[in-house]
Parts: C-alpha cells; structure tokens; sequence
C-alpha cells in the first residue's frame, strides 16, 4: 500500500458559538462549506450578537481593564442562562478574532475549556 501525503486541514472556528470545529474524514468533499460545529448551531446560529457591544464596552474602559459579560444585558436578563451564552458566544467569537481575552481571577483562559465567572478584556499588544 502506497502511504498518502495529504495533509489535514486545519480547525475553523464556529460561526455560531465561536468553538474550534476539527477537520473530520466525512466532511472531505464539502470542508470549505462546513461554518457550524453543530446540528444545533447551524439551526440557531447566533441570534443575538453582541460583538460590537463588547468592544464599544471595552474601549470605554480604561487599559486593561475588563467588563462582566453580564453588563452588557439589562438587569432583567442578567440572570438569564440563554441570554449570557449569547454575550458568551460573542467572545468567544471576538478571541478567536484576537481582538479579545478571555480571563478568571486576571490569568487569560482557553475560550474553548472555560467554565464559571468570566472577564473580557481588549488583547494586549
């Protein structure tokens, strides 16, 4: 058997939830198509996106200095888990752009293997 020199692909990023997507053998033919990590991002996508709500935030305050993903939602929705994954999607969105860090107790985290209390913060030069 002949070895095959194909290199694989390299991770995209969900348009969605902002999660890294890796390459799989079944998405071979159709690879630069495939936006979503999930049945279920591909169907709710990102309803709310508060990127730029994010980044006018954060330019307000100032160097170094981060936000509470919560401060961005009315204080009606501020308890509401469906709304705050979507403030959370949106930053995972803006790291994976590198315009944003994700931190807990000031140490920058992995936007993929987050859990609990976040910060965000302009990216450091």
């Amino acid at each position: 058997m002949a070895a095959k020199n194909e290199k694989t692909p390299e991770s995209k990023v969900c348009e969605s939830c902002g999660r890294e997507i890796t390459y799989r053998k079944k998405w071979a033919r159709n690879w630069d198509n495939v936006k979503y990590c999930s049945d279920e991002c591909r169907r709710n996508k990102n309803k709310f996106d508060y990127r730029q709500a994010i980044l006018d935030l954060l330019k307000q305050r100032d160097a170094n200095k981060t936000i509470c993903p919560s401060e961005l939602l009315p204080s009606e929705q501020k308890q509401d888990s469906v709304m705050m994954e979507h403030v959370r999607r949106s930053a995972r969105l803006l790291a994976a752009e590198g315009k944003i860090e994700i931190v807990q107790k000031g140490q920058r985290v992995d936007p993929e293997n987050f859990r609990g209390p976040i910060r965000l913060r302009i990216k450091s030069t």
